[in-house]
């Protein structure tokens, strides 16, 4: 491939791209401390003040849990990566309700609204990204106990249609 074609590949790559940078998963499911993890995130959020305090914490999490999310997906651990997708979407729905909640306070929300739409298109691009990858259903079968068919498809459309904005 000549520089220029792959200069321009990569532009593209660039271009489609969001700037909003996820974080790194830390601990998952099936650690020893994660349930740790899992008070700690619950505790922080008394410390969250105010609406803008509360925003910025509940995009932190859906954030995380998105990507706990993809990394289970990858590791084909569907039920857990479910359960953590369902949990980002929770998060990412009151993020904006506290930064609506600061609005009708009366405050300047441009610089975080933006953010948020960064967030957001950065989440759709992620979970698009799966949509490709995994099967539109999957049965799961745990040990002596029935199996369950899990509707991963129909759970990341939702999930993408959230995020719209």
């Amino acid at each position: 491939m000549s520089a220029g074609k792959f200069k321009n590949l990569l532009l593209a790559a660039v271009l489609i791209s969001s700037p909003y940078v996820l974080p790194y998963p830390g601990l998952m499911p099936g650690n020893k401390l994660y349930p740790v993890k899992q008070i700690f995130d619950k505790l922080m959020q008394y410390w969250a003040f105010g609406s803008f305090s509360r925003y910025k914490y509940e995009l932190a999490l859906a954030d995380k849990k998105l990507v706990e999310a993809k990394t289970l997906f990858e590791y084909q651990q569907y039920p857990l990566a479910l359960k953590a997708l369902v949990d980002s979407n929770v998060h990412f729905q009151q993020a904006s309700k506290f930064l609506e909640q600061a609005k009708r306070e009366g405050k300047n929300i441009t610089q975080k609204e933006d953010i948020y739409k960064l967030a957001a298109k950065k989440h759709q691009e992620v979970l698009e990204n799966l949509e490709h990858i995994l099967p539109a259903s999957f049965i799961w079968q745990p040990e002596k106990k029935s199996a369950s068919k899990l509707e991963l498809k129909a759970v990341l459309e939702e999930a993408i249609r959230l995020r719209e904005i």
